[in-house]
């Protein structure tokens, strides 16, 4: 997520996040029952996006819900299509929230795009009830990307995500940064190699996120496209990320 504010990030955002959200939901399915969700009384999103999982736990608890980004286009379109919740643009690094307010508070795709992972995480607890949980439901971890034939998408995207200031590798580095900050952890990974159905439905984007950042040239996308495709409908192309949560509760 980007903090440019003169560019309307909500929309052109949205179907990224959509992307995500499915290839995680299976995970959060198992989740939420360990934290208790749909008995929590309060329950605090950092990084809302543009309200994918905030929707997502609307329906799945009673709980008075607070979601937060900094970006101030994606709060307003979480905020026209997600009804019932409070959004509110903050800073997770100093979160306006007094302490132990909340039983749950929770991130997807979040700590890899913080340049000062550590505050937050320290930040999240401190509002965070004793007993609570905090979770991130979902850090992938790009070093750990495995693709045949080798087309390095992997590596570009890698590439990608470092110049953009993000840490590709952040999803290891889950359960250290979560003991930093009181918490008594539990990791996990998402081991998903996407299927024909999938790499159809996705491939496209993800080499196109590549050559938007200038990574490749047009005449390179379209012949990445054409490879892809080819071998994808021969069902032999494998792409395989690991992505991690971790589920903390606070001492």
């Amino acid at each position: 997520m980007t903090n440019n504010e003169e560019v309307n990030w909500g929309p052109q955002i949205h179907e990224q996040f959509v992307r995500q959200a499915k290839w995680t939901e299976s995970v959060r399915n198992k989740i939420y029952p360990q934290i208790n969700l749909r008995g929590a009384k309060k329950v605090l999103e950092i990084g809302c996006g543009t309200g994918i999982i905030t929707d997502e736990l609307r329906k799945r608890t009673r709980a008075k819900i607070t979601a937060v980004d900094h970006d101030k286009s994606m709060l307003s379109f979480a905020e026209e299509n997600v009804k019932n919740v409070n959004f509110k643009r903050e800073n997770v690094e100093k979160l306006s929230m007094r302490s132990g307010m909340f039983d749950i508070v929770l991130c997807q795709y979040l700590f890899l795009w913080l340049s000062k992972p550590e505050k937050a995480i320290k930040e999240m607890s401190r509002v965070c009830k004793k007993r609570g949980f905090v979770v991130a439901l979902a850090e992938p971890d790009y070093g750990g990307w495995l693709e045949y034939p080798e087309y390095n998408l992997g590596k570009y995207h890698t590439d990608y995500l470092k110049s953009e200031g993000a840490d590709p590798f952040m999803g290891r580095k889950l359960k250290t940064l979560f003991e930093t900050a009181n918490l008594d952890t539990s990791i996990g990974v998402i081991a998903q190699v996407w299927d024909k159905e999938n790499l159809l439905m996705n491939i496209e984007q993800e080499w196109r996120l590549i050559y938007e950042s200038q990574l490749i040239s047009k005449e390179e996308f379209r012949n990445k496209l054409i490879e892809e495709k080819e071998i994808i409908n021969e069902n032999k192309r494998t792409i395989f990320i690991p992505v991690f949560y971790a589920i903390g509760r606070k001492r």
